[in-house]
């Protein structure tokens, strides 16, 4: 059975919220939402696989941020479109054997070379992993600015517009175009040989629909059939008049019986198709109904499972804090720094690319560094909590890569009254004098032998 990539795109809205709501599974106002399709118990596999830009922190930011530092000269009108979404999966049984094999990941990073060697590396601002649904996919968001000349300008010649000058512009057109999206079939298909997918049969005329799409398009059948009927009852209606019309003028003629029969068959064809029309009425009344209590019943689900989730969300929170806070209580020796700072801050934005970023604060400064390239290991036992963060910051970074250059002299003194007073200086037989304080020759090839993990 042939194994089919799949690639969509479709323009979106204003700053495309709406979408935004359903790929990060939040509310606009920041709540968690969890569609009716979705599993939830495995919406904490999903990864946003792209890092946004410092100070932002969602998919709407990171349209709005990649529009205002495009250097865009012509302003942006309010019908133009800001956001192209892309959707990238295959067949099911095909991603299920990928996901199996341990091949999501190369999976992963084959779609996002494509998406930034296809639309540009600055104008992919988003691309999330989605594992809580049916099939596993990948929602890209796409910002249409290109530099290409406009299609105005190569019609009228290139003198009409020598004067102004050529740059990033916003475009969905140009990005849209029927033989661009061709293209974008074709070479998606091809990136995705090694993984077992092929292209679909170019121009099959297959489209989407959607259950409520399907049932629309059921309305409109009935409704058709409907109309067809009525003109055939109309027609069968004037035929019985005129029988009937024939039947006066012709009384005594022989034909008299004969009329009557027709005109009797015509009269039961009348009302079978009265029937038929009234049972199709009723169906269509049933299917208008059934849409309507549907969608009221999604958004009653809608609400009630965001509440609940909410809910048990505080309740989760409240109980992993006190259990945290037990934890500190009982084991306080894994909640310090081999340095004796604080730490006040950490964060790892990539976990595709893990590094760890630390904020800690010594002797009233704040340091900030970063260790690159975290060990699979390691972030393995953070995450099922058999490291805490201290331990794991211990690991990463010596005592002397946790504090300032300008606080490390305050430290080395702390540690010389804490191992009970000032180090002796210790002579040596070879080639000169070497001291036992903490941050002198040894100390630099210690931070050397780290330096290229950071």
């Amino acid at each position: 059975m042939t194994q089919y990539a799949v690639c969509h795109l479709e323009r979106g809205s204003g700053n495309d919220a709406g979408m935004s709501c359903h790929i990060e599974r939040r509310t606009a106002e920041g709540k968690r939402y969890t569609p009716e399709n979705v599993d939830a118990s495995r919406t904490r596999l999903n990864c946003e696989l792209i890092d946004y830009p410092i100070g932002v922190s969602n998919r709407s930011g990171a349209i709005q941020y990649r529009l205002d530092n495009a250097n865009i000269q012509r302003k942006i009108s309010k019908n133009q479109t800001r956001a192209v979404r892309v959707m990238l999966t295959g067949t099911h049984e095909q991603m299920l054997k990928i996901e199996r094999e341990g091949k999501l990941y190369q999976w992963c990073q084959a779609n996002i070379k494509w998406l930034q060697d296809t639309f540009g590396e600055e104008n992919v601002v988003s691309c999330v992993l989605h594992m809580d649904e049916k099939t596993p996919h990948l929602h890209a968001t796409v910002v249409p600015i290109v530099t290409t000349s406009r299609k105005r300008r190569e019609r009228e010649g290139e003198a009409k517009y020598q004067p102004k000058q050529v740059g990033p512009r916003l475009c969905a057109d140009d990005v849209m175009s029927r033989t661009k999206l061709r293209f974008y079939q074709d070479s998606y298909a091809k990136a995705m040989e090694r993984f077992g997918l092929s292209r679909g049969i170019v121009a099959s005329g297959a489209r989407h629909q959607s259950q409520q799409q399907y049932r629309r398009k059921q309305v409109l059948e009935i409704e058709t059939e409907i109309s067809k009927l009525q003109s055939k009852k109309t027609e069968i209606e004037r035929s019985a008049r005129d029988g009937k019309n024939r039947l006066l003028s012709w009384i005594g003629a022989g034909e008299l019986p004969k009329l009557e029969k027709e005109l009797a068959e015509k009269e039961h064809q009348i009302m079978a198709l009265n029937k038929k029309i009234g049972e199709l009425q009723k169906q269509l009344e049933s299917l208008k109904s059934a849409l309507v209590r549907e969608r009221n019943q999604f958004q009653k689900e809608i609400e009630t499972a965001t509440k609940r989730a909410d809910e048990w969300e505080r309740k989760c929170a409240s109980l992993y804090e006190r259990n945290r806070e037990l934890h500190r209580l009982a084991y306080p020796e894994r909640y310090k720094l081999s340095s004796g700072a604080e730490l006040i801050g950490w964060s790892i934005p990539n976990r595709l690319h893990p590094n760890l970023i630390i904020e800690t604060l010594f002797g009233g400064q704040q340091h900030r560094t970063t260790s690159y390239n975290v060990p699979p290991s390691l972030l393995r036992q953070y995450d099922q909590e058999e490291l805490t963060m201290h331990e794991l910051v211990n690991i990463l970074f010596e005592p002397e890569e946790q504090v300032e250059e300008s606080q490390r002299h305050l430290l080395c003194e702390l540690m010389q009254m804490a191992s009970g007073g000032t180090a002796t200086p210790h002579v040596g037989t070879g080639g000169g004098g070497s001291s036992d304080t903490p941050w002198n020759d040894r100390d630099k090839e210690s931070r050397n032998k780290h330096k290229g993990r950071r």
